[in-house]
């Protein structure tokens, strides 16, 4: 419920301060007064959009504050700036005015004279129809709206399997190609180093051949060579060595020399024996490097990195196949899903026909009592090509005036007032979620009975919530459980607006006034017969 309404150079309001009541508050004045600004500003606070013209004339901001004891909700505000730069809290935090909506929405709802936003949208037709709905078939609602989500989750998950699926055909592809193509050419750790070592080799051959021969030659050529000499020269120092002893180590030496020089022979010979420098072996060896240095441009810096990455392409390769998730499984989930689906809707779709009656019948006599005594109201409902989280019925609300006249859509045809008080009786047929109405004229182009009629549903609409509503009947403001004064004056040669609560005679008063304009010894009497009448007529 919302305790109080505190306004600040709102629209002509310098300063105000509301609290309100529970069950029925109504708010009357002098036409021009300002009444309707505390619905606007009702209205602000609910999520209407800001416009500076509410800015009262020479500052800076509006300010719109409640405070509520109920929702969950503490206290709400906006604040409308002439910069442009508007704000809104929620229990003393900065929102968005989307979340200020949201919020506020959830205990507030206000019928202005310029539409009831409840009644605009496709949606909300179809939730105020909803509440008729038997307890079984708010069940189905539920699982309709559960399954709906799970469905737009499989799908989304199918989509991602499907996609995931071709990108792993994709992935899986050029793994296969890397894994033959490391494993084909089987790299060794180091062989590209061996290789280049034999390419050097095998490119300087004829040096090599020629250098190693001609040393072979000096080692052991056919006149004598190096070997031949120094065996020469060793023979020679060892018969000296018997008559020097000197000599002897230096023989030790040569001998040694003589077998090194030997043992070098043997080895250059043998190697000219083995070398072979087939042109052949050249083409391979450089075609070898071609292909390492290939696979480590690809793969890796070198060829432990190179075959590394094999490693890790197979092990990926492996996983990847091990990933195919059922793709089949989500089909039958889906399928279920949407079967489900389609025979829940079917069961709300025959609800909601059978509830659109049932609110025909009801809301019917409700506009005659209302003072539309030639309007009629209608609920259709249809199928939508496509379903949505509530089933696949569309629910449009149409409305027509006047006798004769084709119906159209609520939204288009009606009224501020007839708007208004089409959602008193829809309210009354089918509850309200909010606990807090607000209602600006409700009562407009009413008198008489039916003016009185609209007092006692608004009464019977207040039991167990709120209702605020300006009106200005007599008839409507009787009824209240809080009657408010709103009066224009003038201070600082600037126009103000006040509001005042009034009770007893001060009621009485002002109630004559709204009946006759002026206060008579006859129109207090009639003011208070209609205060004394109005508890008899909210009982009936």
């Amino acid at each position: 419920m919302l305790r109080r309404l505190e306004l600040r150079d709102f629209a002509i309001i310098q300063e105000l301060s509301l609290d309100l009541s529970p069950g029925l508050n109504v708010l009357t004045g002098e036409t021009g007064a300002g009444k309707s600004i505390v619905v606007d500003a009702l209205g602000l606070l609910a999520g209407a959009r800001a416009d500076v013209a509410f800015v009262r004339a020479g500052a800076q901001d509006a300010l719109v504050q409640g405070e509520f004891d109920s929702g969950g909700l503490s206290s709400a505000g906006r604040r409308v700036s002439t910069s442009g730069r508007h704000g809104a809290r929620v229990d003393g935090e900065h929102v968005t005015v989307g979340e200020l909506t949201e919020r506020v929405g959830e205990v507030v709802a206000v019928f202005a004279q310029h539409g009831a936003l409840e009644l605009q949208g496709a949606a909300a037709q179809r939730s105020q129809l909803d509440r008729l709905l038997p307890e079984e078939d708010r069940a189905r609602l539920t699982e309709h709206r559960q399954a709906f989500v799970r469905r737009s989750q499989v799908a989304a998950r199918l989509e991602e399997v499907r996609a995931a699926k071709r990108e792993r055909a994709r992935r899986q592809d050029v793994l296969t190609y890397q894994v033959q193509e490391i494993e084909t050419s089987r790299p060794e750790p180091g062989e590209d180093e061996a290789l280049e070592t034999e390419l050097e080799t095998l490119r300087n051959a004829e040096r090599i051949v020629q250098s190693a021969g001609a040393a072979f030659g000096a080692l052991a050529g056919e006149d004598g060579g190096a070997a031949q000499l120094a065996a020469h020269a060793l023979r020679e120092l060892r018969t000296a060595a018997r008559h020097a002893a000197a000599l002897a180590p230096l023989a030790d030496d040569l001998e040694a020399a003589v077998t090194g020089l030997g043992a070098v022979s043997e080895e250059v010979e043998a190697f000219l024996g083995s070398f072979d420098a087939d042109p052949a072996r050249l083409d391979a060896v450089q075609a070898r490097l071609a292909k390492l240095d290939d696979l480590k441009r690809k793969y890796g810096e070198d060829l432990s990195a190179v075959i590394a990455f094999g490693e890790r392409a197979k092990q990926e390769l492996q996983e990847l196949g091990a990933l195919d998730e059922d793709e089949a499984a989500l089909e039958r989930e889906d399928a279920q899903l949407a079967a489900r689906m389609a025979e829940l809707a079917k069961q709300l779709t025959a609800a909601r026909q059978r509830a659109a009656r049932q609110l025909d019948e009801q809301v019917q006599p409700l506009l005659v009592r209302l003072g539309m005594p030639n309007a009629a109201f209608e609920v259709r409902v249809s199928s939508l090509d496509r379903p949505h989280a509530t089933g696949s019925d569309d629910v449009t609300f149409m409305f027509g005036a006047n006798a004769g006249e084709p119906l159209g859509p609520v939204s288009q045809i009606a009224s501020g007032g007839e708007l208004s008080r089409l959602m008193l009786a829809l309210h009354l047929v089918t509850g309200a979620t909010q606990r807090t109405l607000a209602f600006d004229e409700v009562d407009a182009g009413v008198g008489g009975k039916a003016a009185r009629e609209v007092g006692a549903l608004l009464a019977e609409l207040a039991l167990g919530r709120q209702v605020l509503v300006v009106t200005h009947l007599a008839q409507v403001a009787a009824f209240a459980d809080a009657h408010f004064v709103v009066s224009k004056g003038e201070s600082g040669g600037r126009t103000t607006t006040t509001v005042r609560r009034v009770e007893g005679d001060a009621r009485a008063e002002e109630l004559a006034r709204m009946l006759s304009g002026t206060v008579t010894g006859a129109s207090l009497e009639h003011a208070r017969e209609l205060v004394a009448a109005a508890p008899r007529s909210r009982a009936q």
